[in-house]
């Protein structure tokens, strides 16, 4: 299954280990990195906002990620995961792929210790199936442009990965 990751501004430092841990559970098919800059904040509510998450806890994640560094920059990636079981997942109230929800609980508690001002899913944002998976793309169709995209060494990450073919509307 296809999935979009984001490693958030307050974990971009430590990406290269980070890109190393999600490839052991995902093929990484495409890295975007994106400046953001003075549209940091919108993006990140832009990214939240077809979520079911409470006001508060988004101005809190952007809160703590702003403490935590001054960069705006986050590497926005294009994942596919293999996603043959899945479980009930009491919090979410919905079956997760094993995987999938696996993969970000370990990302996330190994990279919080390295945050100073850790909150819960400020490290790695990562959809949990293909309806938000196309709508976080329709975010970072948003952003991906000119004025936002850095072309660095993620771009040149993209020609190491195998490139499939996917239908992402």
């Amino acid at each position: 299954m296809l999935c979009l990751g984001i490693l958030w501004n307050s974990v971009i430092d430590y990406k290269n280990d980070v890109l190393q841990d999600i490839e052991k559970y995902a093929t990484i098919i495409k890295c975007i990195s994106l400046d953001l800059k003075e549209d940091y904040e919108q993006f990140v509510r832009d990214i939240y906002n077809q979520d079911d998450i409470a006001k508060w806890k988004v101005d809190k994640k952007i809160e703590t990620m702003f403490k935590s560094t001054n960069s705006r920059k986050v590497l926005a990636l294009i994942m596919d995961i293999e996603t043959n079981t899945s479980y009930y997942h009491k919090l979410k109230k919905r079956m997760v792929y094993t995987n999938l929800e696996q993969m970000k609980i370990d990302i996330r508690e190994k990279y919080s210790k390295y945050i100073p001002y850790y909150f819960f899913d400020n490290v790695f944002h990562v959809t949990d199936d293909e309806k938000e998976f196309q709508l976080d793309y329709k975010v970072l169709q948003k952003y991906n442009i000119g004025k936002y995209k850095i072309v660095d060494e993620d771009e040149k990450r993209n020609s190491k990965v195998k490139i499939k073919k996917y239908d992402i509307k």
